[in-house]
């Protein structure tokens, strides 16, 4: 991807910048970049939910208000 961007800045026309950019970006490249983003994402949800779930815990814990 990085290699189309600067394909990009070198030329001139726009005809040559579409070209590059719809030879550039395939269903192979948007499934690789999401494919590498994937594992973050599984990983950060349960992580957020655990927070949200802590945060409200330990906020109604001052009031004698904990809930689980």
């Amino acid at each position: 991807m990085l290699n189309v961007l600067a394909d990009v800045a070198a030329t001139n026309s726009m005809e040559s910048i579409i070209t590059q950019l719809t030879s550039g970006v395939t269903k192979a490249t948007i499934f690789g970049v999401v494919s590498d983003v994937m594992p973050f994402v599984i990983t950060m949800i349960p992580i957020a939910l655990g927070l949200y779930i802590l945060r409200k815990v330990v906020k109604g814990a001052g009031h004698a208000k904990v809930r689980f």
